[in-house]
């Protein structure tokens, strides 16, 4: 059975932020712990970014889970959103294979309402249904080609719009099947550097 949704929290930014994370879209509902981005407490994004900001997570459901993750996000200046707007998904699954896009977030229009965003992280970059390879696919349907350098991760690159450059870096992700190719704390360290090296 296939499944078609609308992203449900579009993108969480605030005019101070200068990076834009960007994932592919969140798991299956029945996954969720709380209704913010990342909410299946398996993935490591958030035990990753409280790290970074040197803060300890206290709740893991419910509104004040909600309200504490924006309070971190919103000390790094970093604004989180994910490439898949409107997605079919094969079933209930929350593998991002399972997932087929049918509309891209606006990313463009994201750093116009945001100007002091001067580098985007994008989460994945592994299979035909990550955030990379759907990245390449919005700048394309823009009309902006783009390739990332055949190298190891982090892989970086930077294009530019209406006069800005942006840097953008393509790292692991934080699901916990990334825990196979990288150490929790090697994870933090490579997000740490691209977050607060802007």
């Amino acid at each position: 059975m296939q499944f078609e949704e609308n992203h449900p929290f579009n993108v969480f930014s605030l005019p101070s932020s200068k990076v834009l994370i960007i994932g592919t879209f969140p798991p299956t509902k029945r996954n969720w712990s709380y209704e913010f981005f990342y909410p299946n407490k398996q993935n490591l994004f958030w035990r990753m970014m409280a790290q970074i900001a040197g803060k300890h997570l206290q709740y893991f459901s419910g509104v004040e889970a909600v309200e504490e993750r924006k309070e971190i996000v919103s000390s790094l200046h970093v604004a989180i959103t994910d490439m898949g707007l409107v997605v079919r998904r094969m079933g209930e699954s929350s593998l991002d294979e399972n997932l087929i896009a049918i509309e891209y977030m606006d990313i463009l229009k994201i750093l116009d309402q945001y100007p002091l965003i001067q580098k985007i992280i994008l989460t994945s970059s592994s299979g035909r249904s990550s955030a990379a390879k759907w990245f390449l696919d919005y700048l394309k349907q823009k009309g902006i080609i783009h390739k990332f350098p055949i190298v190891q991760k982090p892989i970086h690159s930077e294009i530019e719009y209406k006069g800005r450059l942006i840097k953008i870096a393509v790292l692991y992700s934080p699901s916990p099947r990334a825990a196979n190719h990288i150490t929790f704390e090697r994870l933090t360290e490579m997000y740490k550097k691209e977050i607060l090296d802007k």
